[in-house]
């Protein structure tokens, strides 16, 4: 079931256009990863979806703890009796103990591996990831890793690891010229399927420009 139709967006930074009639669309329980060079506009795209949402630079409160920064909008009734004991282990995982310390005293890093728990626990249909692996070395990637690829909901996420990604998503969201071009493939997959779009591209072109050639030789021939 379609959960999610971003429609022929279009948006500008001054004269410089990020989106220029962009589209796509994103199944119930597909997990899609963005890329593209920097600049195209990966972060602002996940801004316009919004929802639940990981920002590369999250900020909490300075008197809030640890543990109510990740609990915060995240208790329901279905999640009551487990969450505090799932927060702490998720919270162990990423190697922050202390949850009864202010956010004020937290490096950036651990900043972000508190929101970065905040949003695992959330109950979220659509997840959304802006670089999830930056500060966690390889065996909290590995657990991350696990966790979302166990994530029974949708997700659309941010990220230069090409290995995460090729793990982790069945769909790629390539961002270029303004455009958004969706292959139904995770990171391998879209690395084929690229090749293929482009390589129809190139014989368009040729003929195109095969088509222009004739009609130049027609004209300087003196045709009538």
């Amino acid at each position: 079931m379609n959960i999610l139709t971003v429609d022929n967006i279009t948006k500008s930074y001054g004269v410089r256009k990020i989106f220029d009639g962009a589209s796509f669309f994103l199944q119930e329980g597909e997990k899609a990863g963005i890329i593209g060079i920097n600049g195209t506009g990966k972060s602002t795209l996940l801004k316009i979806i919004a929802g639940r949402y990981l920002p590369q630079n999250p900020e909490f409160a300075p008197e809030e703890t640890v543990l109510e920064a990740v609990l915060r909008g995240n208790r329901v009734e279905e999640n009551a009796g487990t969450i505090e004991a799932d927060a702490k282990s998720m919270l162990t995982k990423l190697g922050v103990t202390e949850f009864y310390q202010p956010c004020g005293q937290l490096s950036g890093g651990q900043r972000k591996r508190l929101a970065l728990v905040s949003v695992l626990l959330s109950p979220a249909e659509i997840l959304l990831l802006d670089e999830p692996t930056n500060h966690l070395d390889n065996s909290m990637s590995d657990w991350l890793e696990d966790q979302l690829r166990r994530r029974k909901g949708a997700m659309i996420m941010v990220t230069h690891d090409r290995y995460f990604l090729d793990s982790v998503t069945d769909r790629i969201l390539e961002l270029d010229k303004g455009k958004i071009y969706s292959y139904d493939a995770n990171y391998s997959g879209y690395l084929e399927l690229k090749m293929q779009r482009e390589e129809m591209a190139q014989a368009s072109e040729k003929k195109r420009l095969n088509i222009l050639r004739n009609e130049l030789a027609w004209v300087q021939r003196g045709a009538r």
